[in-house]
Order: structure tokens, then C-alpha cells, then sequence
């Protein structure tokens, strides 16, 4: 018996990447497994990397981290460029053509190419800002990456548009595991901040060669007359928003480099990373599971903020009580993870406490912007950001590694409601159901974190340690065990928890993040 032919059958091989009209029907199945394979992948990277941060912590100096902040912070700004925006305006576009494709990723890759030179050019002007001549030889070996990175952008652009979101997950587990040996290899070899360079270094080739392994889409030459301008435009919009961010973002470790050398900055940056490790590893790769959704219901407003507030929900649920235990057991963990010489850390990770409890929710005010084509907007307020952001961090700096992180907390927490605000504006999810989403979690944090502060007073610093962690997870899960079951907003968050869990383990045809109706009890 004769089938018809199917779409992909009808279609040239090199052409199915760029249909997305056979993906709206089951959206929400789709987005449900990109969501459960981003979730099993993002549980192996946070573990294989948290492994790897010790090993690698371990055997370094704080001066070694100090040294390898003050190079990227030339060559992630330059990333910044590399890309142009233009992965995002392939996936928020509602057709493109392989001619678009081509054409952009040559663009891609000519920009990478002059910025790894322009970046290897600056070498003399980076040794001579902080006065380190070690910095020559680790700023050059970064700028080689710039082409790298550059081969496989649109590869997982086309990738995301398809939602293809398994074989992008099956490259993205990969490439933690490599950079993390690596990383893990020269540091026991001896070779200090070598080691933070293997990392990046490793998994950019890895990226690369798994993208062009996931998508067979191969680029054509570039051509005139294709009708790139319009995404070049939104596509320069990403960046400066990108550029903005990372100044406010990067500000202080240029600060605190200039101001007080090495060592102070390796215990700043160490600090901020490694609390910001939990909300990196899942909001990146959900980026690519969320936007690609969100952007195909931009007509459909219910659906849109279903599976928006869904998705916020999940996100909050998860990513605020982790960091609450980091401040918790902060100074039980790094005595035995990093080490004695690590202690001095411990304030730092109180005063970026809140910085990251309010980071956990920042990446979903992107979703509104990218998949609603709010660009312009974003811009404007990341202007405003980085104003007083730099305010801030000018007066924090004074005061050492500790001060600029109270700073940067007090920016993160006095503006979050206007970012909402802001975001919000003209897209289907109103003010009133994103701040709900966002703080109701934080109430709960705030009762964690004063219930501990409150049982630890009534002890004396005397009794034993044992006793001081257990008190401290007791308070811990007595909150949220609460929380999680009389309140309405925390049986919501279990909800969207379990329904992950159960898509995960028992392959549950109920999508978790879907946009799809469901009944209501």
C-alpha cells in the first residue's frame, strides 16, 4: 500500500529547518519535553559542574580567579558582538529563508573573526590598564575562541526555531562534562588560572561540532537582496540591550580590579558566580524552550500568558529555595568544599543574597521582550539599569569586595517592580499576575532565612556545629513544608513541579508548561 507523502517527504532536506507551520498544533506537547529534557540535562550539568567548581576551586589561589576576572572582562564584553542578535531574530522571525540564513551566518562569522582580532589587539592596553603582565598570554589564547563560537549560532538558531529542543539538549549535556574535565585536568597539572581557560575553551569546540552533528543544514553562499535588514535591525537591538546588561553586570569586577588588584576580585567573582550557578544553569537552556513557544502564541493572548506564568511559576519554585539553602549553609559548605582558605567568602555570599534571590525571576522579563519583539523597549529601560547601577557600584566600591555587594543587591531589589512594570506593558500577562508569581516565592524565603537567623540566636555559639546545621535545616524545611502545603501559591508551585517530574519519569502525555486548555477543578 502507497502512503501519501509527508512534509518532510515534499520537502527538500536543506528547507524543513525553516517550516514552523506544523509545529503550532502541538506546542504544548513540544514545549512539555523541550521543558523535561532541559530539566533531566540542566540536573546533570548543575552536579557535573558544582563537582568541577570545588575540584577546580581547590587547587587554585583566589589571585588565579582575580586574574582570569580581569581578562573577561574585555573578552565577554567583545562576545557581546559576535552574534549581533541574530540567532534571536531567526527564531522570533515568523519566516526566514536559507538564503537569510546563509547570508547571516557569514555575517556571524566575519564580525567573530575581526572581534578575535581587535580583542588580541587590545593585549598591551589590558596589561597596561591593571598594571599584570601575566594577562598577555590568557587574553590571547580567549580571543582565538570568538571564531568558534561563531561557527555554530545558526545552526542552533534554526535548532531552536524547530524546537528540536532533544537534539539540542543531547549537544548541551555534553559540553559541561568536557569543559569540566578540562578545567579539572590543568588544574591538577598544576596549571592554575589555565585551568579557567581550558573550561570555555573545551566546550566551544564541543558546541560547535555538536551543532553542525544536530542540524544538517548547511550554509549557502552570502547574497545581497535578501531581506536581512529588518533582522539586522532587531537583531542590533539585542545587542544593545546585551552590551547595557553587561556593563551593569561587569561594572563591578572593573571596579574592584582597579581599585583593590587581584585578590579581592578573585573572592568577589568567585562568590558571585558560584551563587548564581543554580540560576544560570536553568534559565539559559530554558531560554531556548521558552522563547521559541512564547513567540508562536504571541495571537493567542490566554494561551500566551498560561504558558508565560506556567513557566515563571516553575522557575520561582525551584530556583528561590535553592539559593535560600546556599545562604542558610553558605558557612558550613565552603570550609568543606573550598577549603579553610576560602572563608573569608562567607560575607560576601550574605550581602549577594538578595541580588540573586531577585536574579532568579530576571531572565523572564527577556521572554516578554523577545518573543513579543519588545526590543526597543528593553533597551530603554536597560539605560535606566545600568544609571543607577553604576551610582551604586561607585559608592560600593569604596568599601571593598563586601560593599560593592551590598550595593549590587540594593539595585536588584529596589528595581525589580519597575522591571516588571515595565516589561509587562502591551504583552497578555498583566503587572498583577507576574509580581504574584515572582514574590510570593520570596515571602517564603524571607520567613526561611529570618526563622533560621531567629533559632540560631537562642543557641549558643558554643554548641556544636551538628547542631547548628541541624537547626538550620530544620527551620528550613519546616518553612517550606508549609508553604509548599497551606498556601495556595505554593501547592500552585508543586503543581508545575510534579507535573515536570511526572512528564519526566513516566513520560505523562499532560505537558507541564503547555498552552494548551486544561480542566480546572
Amino acid at each position: 500500500m502507497t502512503h501519501p507523502p509527508t512534509n518532510d517527504d515534499a520537502t527538500p532536506r536543506r528547507d524543513r529547518w525553516f517550516r514552523t507551520d506544523d509545529l503550532v498544533k502541538g506546542i504544548g506537547k513540544r514545549s512539555a519535553r523541550g521543558g523535561a529534557y532541559t530539566f533531566a540535562t540542566t540536573g546533570l550539568n548543575l552536579a557535573v559542574t558544582t563537582a568541577a567548581t570545588i575540584l577546580v576551586t581547590r587547587q587554585l589561589t583566589q589571585e588565579d580567579f582575580g586574574l582570569y576576572g580581569m581578562v573577561i572582562v574585555l573578552t565577554g564584553f567583545a562576545r557581546l558582538f559576535a552574534d549581533l542578535g541574530l540567532s534571536r531574530a531567526v527564531v522570533q522571525r515568523p519566516h526566514v529563508t536559507h538564503a537569510q540564513v546563509s547570508t547571516l551566518f557569514w555575517i556571524n562569522l566575519g564580525v567573530a573573526t575581526a572581534i578575535a582580532a581587535v580583542v588580541a589587539a587590545a593585549t598591551p592596553l589590558v596589561v597596561a590598564f591593571y598594571n599584570e603582565p601575566r594577562l598577555a598570554p590568557i587574553n590571547l589564547a580567549m580571543a582565538g575562541l570568538f571564531v568558534v563560537n561563531g561557527l555554530g549560532r545558526q545552526h542552533r538558531a534554526l535548532l531552536e526555531r524547530r524546537m528540536e529542543f532533544g537534539r539540542i539538549n543531547l549537544v548541551t549535556a555534553s559540553l559541561t562534562p568536557i569543559g569540566a574535565i578540562a578545567g579539572v585536568v590543568v588544574a591538577l597539572l598544576g596549571g592554575g588560572y589555565w585551568a579557567l581557560a581550558a573550561i570555555p575553551a573545551a566546550s566551544a569546540i564541543a558546541a560547535a561540532a555538536g551543532m553542525w552533528l544536530a542540524c544538517d543544514w548547511r550554509p549557502g553562499p552570502p547574497r545581497r537582496h535578501t531581506g536581512v535588514r529588518s533582522m539586522l535591525a532587531f537583531g542590533g537591538h539585542v545587542t544593545g540591550v546585551q552590551v547595557i546588561n553587561y556593563f551593569a553586570r561587569n561594572a563591578d569586577n572593573a571596579m574592584l580590579g582597579f581599585a583593590w588588584g587581584a585578590g579581592p576580585l578573585g573572592l568577589y567573582t568567585r562568590a558571585y558566580s558560584l551563587m548564581m550557578l543554580p540560576i544560570t544553569k536553568v534559565n539559559s537552556p530554558l531560554l531556548g524552550v521558552v522563547i521559541p513557544a512564547l513567540a508562536k502564541l504571541t495571537n493567542e493572548p490566554e494561551s500566551y500568558r498560561r504558558y508565560y506564568t506556567r513557566a515563571l511559576g516553575l522557575v520561582t519554585a525551584t530556583l528561590t529555595p535553592a539559593i535560600v539553602l546556599i545562604l542558610i549553609l553558605i558557612d558550613d559548605i565552603v570550609p568543606l568544599a573550598l577549603g579553610n582558605q576560602w572563608i573569608t567568602i562567607v560575607p560576601i555570599f550574605y550581602a549577594l543574597g538578595p541580588a540573586c534571590l531577585m536574579g532568579v525571576s530576571n531572565s523572564a522579563t527577556g521572554w516578554l521582550y523577545l518573543s513579543c519583539g519588545h526590543v526597543h523597549r528593553q533597551t530603554r529601560w536597560a539605560f535606566i539599569h545600568i544609571s543607577i547601577s553604576t551610582i551604586a557600584m561607585t559608592a560600593g566600591v569604596q568599601f571593598g569586595a563586601i560593599g560593592m555587594a551590598i550595593a549590587v543587591s540594593c539595585v536588584y531589589v529596589l528595581l525589580k517592580p519597575f522591571a516588571i512594570l515595565w516589561a509587562v506593558k502591551s504583552t497578555p500577562v498583566p503587572f498583577g499576575l507576574a509580581a504574584r508569581t515572582i514574590y510570593m516565592p520570596l515571602v517564603a524565603a524571607t520567613v526561611a532565612i529570618t526563622a533560621t537567623l531567629l533559632a540560631l540566636s537562642l543557641v549558643a555559639s558554643s554548641y556544636e556545629s551538628h547542631l547548628r546545621l541541624a537547626l538550620k535545616l530544620g527551620c528550613f524545611a519546616a518553612v517550606y513544608i508549609v508553604w509548599f502545603a497551606l498556601t495556595p501559591w505554593g501547592q500552585r508551585d508543586v503543581g508545575n513541579v510534579m507535573s515536570v517530574l511526572s512528564h519526566l519519569t513516566r513520560g505523562n502525555r499532560e505537558a507541564p508548561l503547555s498552552s494548551e486548555p486544561q480542566q480546572e477543578k
